[in-house]
């Protein structure tokens, strides 16, 4: 370990623990419609230095526990699409908030986007990059199954659902809804999870996926014992919150001990999406058959076809770039790849994934031989490789020298300085004697080979002892916006670089990027191309989350 805090050549980057005294933010579900956000998550304290109670005076203990705390709150801001949502919101005992906002959200294709939240109390500031998760732009209505106390109230729970004859009775009715019409319908499996188990959502889902039901999104809801009805009421009256005025809803019901109560739940309100049939299995199993998907569809609405994903033959690994930027300002991420937050939103749509961490400034053949070292010690089979700026690099290197070129079946860069960038060479002949900030950080001990790794003459020197392997596809964007889109941090970088080079990213040109097949420029600058959101342009819009995942369904339709 350097003085820096970075990790020395030849040792991969662990993923950091939280600092003390630092809050922890956890950002459990992100819910949106097109006029409404629903976000629910948990702020945690550090854990205190010593917890024993031998280590306390008796007067400490009984003073603690006869003053009551007053209710804490903490400020919240998320940040979607270039719209900023804040709110003043209470925390529970356990640090565990929602945040409700109004909003016109544009609809997008797939549903999804990418948040960044944003939580401030007494003055500690924390933050955390996330999937907002709403209905596609042609979703015919909402579907809710309320799942039974059974199976989050154990451990066996997912085993008694995939062996339930209710559930069994749900599965032609919502693989019709999925397929009628090729429309697509908002599903989502609510359950009420009692605060001493830990119900895992990716257990549930695979209890579903053994019954045949189509995938959804998994609102699972805290609740105290007893109090099972009382947290699927409130569950139910949320969501019915959030499509109001936008979807209808079509409840199905697994919880014989609800069947009673929900009628007057869902009885039309002021304020609250209509419910158009709700269906208790246990109770009529023959009318739950005889269900028509057109129940749910608002009149005169128009429809247009939507059509599954696809999944990549092969395992995919997403490469992160060069941490320059972090590195000057002598900080850096908690987990430095810049694909992470797509790491559960890719795993429960059955994605298999690596996000292998290299040393942030390292030279090209240090990092390529983390990365090869990764991958082997991950999986025996061929990969996908998505690589990002100077990531791109380090697998060219890889897959040529290092004999990787029957493990890696693809490689796809995006924004990858393939013939060097003129930024590079500017900082050094300018920097290096006026502000010698790269002889400062060598003489503490961290690795700046990356650096002078990306200057046009050394890349040129590498394209020409690096050739294409014939065992591999190569795929490539680039990146330009204007000067107007680009992050106030980047302004400068793009006005010397598109004096030179042209049409750029602010950090790479758009002719430097391309290699292989070109399969587009991307209308973003270098920071917004990633999903961790970090240093992007107030304004920004781009659909990262969007763009990846077309990406890997063009793997896919490719055969990879």
């Amino acid at each position: 370990m350097t003085p820096l805090g970075f990790v020395e050549s030849g040792v991969p980057t662990p993923v950091p623990t939280p600092a003390a005294g630092q809050l922890q933010l956890e950002v459990g579900d992100t819910l949106a419609s097109a006029r409404r956000i629903w976000v629910r998550g948990r702020l945690m304290e550090p854990q205190a230095a010593s917890t024993n109670d031998a280590d306390q005076h008796w007067w400490q203990s009984w003073r603690r526990k006869s003053e009551p705390s007053a209710p804490a709150s903490a400020h919240f801001e998320t940040r979607i699409s270039g719209q900023v949502f804040s709110a003043d919101v209470p925390l529970q005992a356990d640090g565990r908030f929602e945040a409700t906002f109004s909003a016109e959200l544009p609809a997008v294709r797939r549903g999804w986007r990418l948040a960044r939240t944003i939580v401030t109390q007494e003055h500690r500031v924390v933050e955390k990059c996330g999937v907002v998760l709403m209905p596609p732009a042609n979703a015919r209505g909402v579907v809710v199954v309320l799942l039974p106390e059974a199976c989050t109230s154990s451990s066996a729970g997912p085993q008694l659902l995939a062996d339930s004859e209710a559930a069994a009775r749900l599965t032609p009715v919502l693989r019709r809804l999925q397929e009628t019409s090729g429309s697509a319908y908002a599903l989502y499996y609510l359950a009420a999870v009692p605060a001493s188990k830990k119900t895992r959502q990716a257990e549930l889902a695979l209890a579903t996926t053994a019954l045949g039901w189509p995938s959804g999104t998994f609102l699972l809801l805290p609740s105290e014992s007893g109090a099972f009805d009382k947290a699927i009421a409130a569950g139910l009256d949320r969501l019915r919150w959030l499509f109001a005025g936008s979807l209808d809803m079509l409840v199905l019901n697994l919880e014989p001990s609800l069947a009673a109560a929900l009628p007057a739940l869902l009885q039309p309100q002021e304020d609250r999406a209509v419910v158009r049939e709700l269906l208790n299995p246990d109770e009529n199993p023959a009318k739950i058959v005889d269900v028509q998907p057109d129940a749910i569809v608002k009149q005169n609405e128009s429809l247009r076809p939507t059509r599954a994903g696809l999944v990549p033959r092969y395992p995919v690994v997403f490469c992160h770039g060069m941490l320059a930027f972090g590195t000057l300002s002598l900080q850096l991420p908690k987990d430095p790849n810049c694909f992470s937050p797509l790491r559960q939103f890719l795993r429960e749509r059955g994605f298999r994934a690596l996000y292998p961490l290299v040393i942030p400034t390292g030279g090209v053949v240090d990092r390529a031989k983390q990365l090869r070292d990764q991958i082997c010690g991950w999986t025996d089979q061929p990969v996908n490789v998505i690589a990002h700026s100077m990531g791109g690099l380090d697998v060219r290197y890889m897959i040529t020298h290092l004999g990787m070129e029957n493990r890696v079946r693809s490689l796809t860069t995006i924004a990858t300085p393939h013939r060097g960038t003129y930024l590079v060479q500017w900082f050094i002949e300018n920097f290096r004697q006026r502000v010698p900030l790269l002889l400062a950080m060598e003489a503490m001990g961290v690795n700046v080979d990356g650096f002078r790794d990306c200057q046009p003459e050394v890349c040129r020197e590498f394209n020409a002892n690096t050739p294409d392997r014939p065992e591999v596809s190569y795929f490539s964007y680039g990146g330009a916006v204007s000067a107007a889109r680009v992050t106030p941090l980047l302004r400068r970088a793009w006005n010397l670089l598109n004096a030179v080079e042209g049409p750029n990213d602010g950090m790479v040109s758009e002719k430097s990027a391309r290699w292989g097949e070109y399969l587009g420029t991307i209308h973003a600058d270098h920071f917004a191309q990633t999903p961790d959101m970090v240093f992007v342009h107030p304004n920004e819009d781009f659909d990262v989350l969007g763009f990846y995942f077309r990406m890997l369904e063009d793997l896919a339709r490719r055969g990879f």
